[in-house]
């Protein structure tokens, strides 16, 4: 990674992932999974362990795609292949048309304020939103420093589930912001209490971790237990993902995006799926540029006045280096 990202859970200095690549009727389509280590339930070796598992009963001809992070790449590849074999860009065939407007992801500093370096960076390149991690030892007056001294950026503030033994007096203090929206301030247990803060705060609260599986964003959906959910094509796949954000937005809910700090290949999936209508808040979408000094695709995701560039090649519009994949891989598993 060009530089290290922290939050509350956990620290990144390098990204390790997992690619699948689906060919049929002579085309190809890829997918990401995208695991964080002290955020997702599963390891990347779980999500191999997975996916070998699902190979061999494909092999066998039997069996189903797998659950979790391994299933939600597998799809992500098929839905890329579709695409591609319709000879349109994965936004077309999704049914997208909105103009996809990009937001930089701030880490913690060593101090455990936001990454002011990363703010400076990401205001100067063009960023007009940014996401900002804190915890439960962020000082709200900081966080109002990074504000006022960025005027030309919207901020939204992830508390990755620190906040919820915060006094009262602190969250308030929080509210009192402006932040477009507060992520997941308390366990991903605790719906009651999320429900509670979205009667107390006039922030609105999004819930990501909560939101882990298909009954969660059910009960979130249905209980009105936050303002907003937050979903993940690393968690879901592409097409489930829009049917999620269409369940929320028919319950009163908005959506947006997260990211899982992807490649380009698991980010061109994301743009594809920030182009419809149905996530209505500005998801966790930045260019390759922001975290990595090189990518696995071309061209790269470039930053264009505040949105990122619309892919007008077929499927996710990217060229993926297999070279680049082969001198980088620590495994690799053939299936046919």
């Amino acid at each position: 990674m060009r530089n290290p990202f922290a939050t509350s859970a956990t620290y990144l200095e390098a990204r390790r992932l997992i690619l699948v690549k689906v060919e049929g009727a002579g085309e190809f389509g890829w997918g990401e999974a995208a695991p964080v280590p002290g955020h997702s339930s599963e390891t990347l070796d779980q999500v191999w362990d997975s996916l070998e598992e699902a190979a061999a009963d494909v092999i066998a001809g039997s069996g189903d795609r797998p659950p979790g992070p391994a299933g939600a790449a597998w799809a992500q590849a098929e839905i890329d292949l579709a695409a591609r074999l319709a000879a349109v860009p994965l936004r077309d065939h999704l049914g997208g048309s909105e103009e996809v407007w990009a937001s930089a992801a701030i880490g913690l500093a060593p101090d455990g304020t936001p990454d002011r370096r990363a703010v400076e960076h990401a205001a100067a390149a063009g960023y007009r939103h940014a996401k900002l991690k804190i915890s439960e030892n962020t000082d709200p007056a900081i966080l109002a420093g990074v504000i006022e001294d960025f005027p030309s950026v919207t901020f939204g503030a992830d508390a990755n589930e620190s906040l919820a033994s915060v006094p009262r007096t602190h969250l308030e203090a929080i509210d009192n912001l402006g932040f477009s929206y507060l992520e997941q301030p308390g366990p991903s247990s605790a719906l009651a209490w999320h429900r509670s803060l979205c009667d107390l705060l006039a922030t609105p609260i999004s819930l990501d971790e909560s939101a882990s599986t298909v009954d969660a964003v059910r009960r979130i959906t249905a209980d009105a237990s936050a303002d907003i959910v937050n979903l993940k094509v690393g968690r879901f796949g592409t097409a489930q993902s829009l049917e999620l954000a269409r369940m929320a937005a028919s319950g009163g809910l908005g959506a947006r995006l997260g990211g899982l700090i992807e490649s380009g290949i698991g980010r061109s999936h994301a743009v594809a799926l920030a182009g419809c209508r149905e996530f209505s808040v500005v998801g966790d979408i930045a260019a390759s540029d922001l975290y990595f000094d090189d990518d696995l695709v071309s061209p790269h995701r470039r930053l264009v006045e505040g949105r990122l560039e619309s892919p007008v090649r077929p499927g996710i519009g990217v060229e993926v280096d297999e070279a680049a994949i082969a001198a980088r891989a620590f495994w690799s598993l053939v299936a046919e």
